[in-house]
């Protein structure tokens, strides 16, 4: 599931925010993308709980049930969904599908979408790639319409077939993708350098033990903000030149914000489980956890927790 805000100023300092959540269902043989808004009022310093979750747009598809994932291009109203066979653009003011997406050659596995720089760049996943000489790894140029070849991935062969991509960051004209292996439970963090267009491993420092990115990590500043289980995360991101000249990147963990209450459903989730950190603005997040609990009972939860950072002395 992806999300995008938006705001829209009202009097007296306040405004009605929302927050969209563009999901993909698929129940009896019917494919379905939805896209639900949360809102709520922030003024004062002060983000209030949210007022109403409404489903606002469904989309029934023909394509089949692999590749759904979605993204917005800064500064632009429209929401691209990626499909295994093409995809298609949302305007986000209409909620209502302007046009279509140019086919590609089709991905294997879902590949995770990522929004930097103006312009979209999606990286298949690893896992259950053996039989993929090539894995994709693509860029889309709104402007032009179409679907540019990038440098392939070179370190597919270094991962085993249950290696998912975690999460991602954007800082400095780099994307960085982080790994993990649940079974072998060993990670890697990957950076691509947009502007070289070049591929390069992250050094890590001793703190980070685990896969840092869970879904889209929030940047501020010189900080990268990461919410993993129940903790929250800061991490410090350093580029520098080696005597060779090369670039070398360093990751390094800031701390660890334990303790918070994040929103639970009822039972455990069970099945199609995702989640997603949205900055507000200052140092005030919005995280959404979503998923079924029952696979008897498909209902779908969002549960919905806001907080705020306090920087004291």
């Amino acid at each position: 599931m992806d999300l995008e805000p938006a705001s829209m100023t009202l009097n007296q300092g306040e405004a009605i925010r929302s927050v969209y959540l563009f999901g993909f269902s698929y129940m009896s043989g019917e494919v379905a993308n939805e896209i639900f808004e949360v809102k709520f009022k922030q003024g004062g310093g002060v983000t209030h709980e949210p007022r109403v979750v409404r489903l606002v747009a469904r989309f029934s598809e023909k394509h089949e049930p692999i590749g759904y994932q979605a993204a917005r291009i800064f500064n632009r109203s429209k929401l691209y969904v990626v499909a295994q066979d093409g995809g298609y653009i949302i305007d986000t003011k209409s909620m209502s599908r302007c046009s279509s997406l140019p086919l590609t050659q089709g991905y294997k596995s879902t590949p995770i979408v990522v929004s930097a720089y103006d312009k979209l760049y999606c990286l298949e996943t690893p896992s259950n790639l053996r039989l993929v000489p090539e894995p994709s790894f693509k860029s889309y140029d709104p402007d032009q319409n179409i679907w540019e070849k990038m440098t392939s991935y070179p370190f597919y062969n270094d991962y085993d077939t249950h290696t998912n991509i975690t999460g991602y960051a954007v800082c400095y004209d780099i994307i960085l993708f982080s790994f993990g292996c649940w079974k072998e439970r060993n990670f890697d963090v990957i950076a691509f350098h947009i502007s070289r267009n070049e591929w390069k491993r992250v050094k890590l420092h001793t703190s980070v033990y685990f896969p840092p990115f869970l879904g889209r990590a929030v940047v501020i500043g010189k900080t990268i903000y990461s919410l993993y289980g129940e903790e929250f995360i800061a991490f410090s991101f350093k580029t520098y030149k080696a005597d060779d000249g090369s670039l070398v990147y360093y990751l390094s963990q800031q701390f660890r914000l334990q303790g918070l209450e994040i929103a639970r459903p009822p039972l455990p989730f069970a099945m199609d489980r995702s989640e997603y950190l949205v900055h507000l603005g200052n140092l005030e997040f919005f995280h959404v956890n979503t998923g079924c609990c029952d696979a008897d009972l498909p209902a779908q939860y969002f549960c919905i927790t806001m907080f705020q950072i306090f920087v004291g002395e």
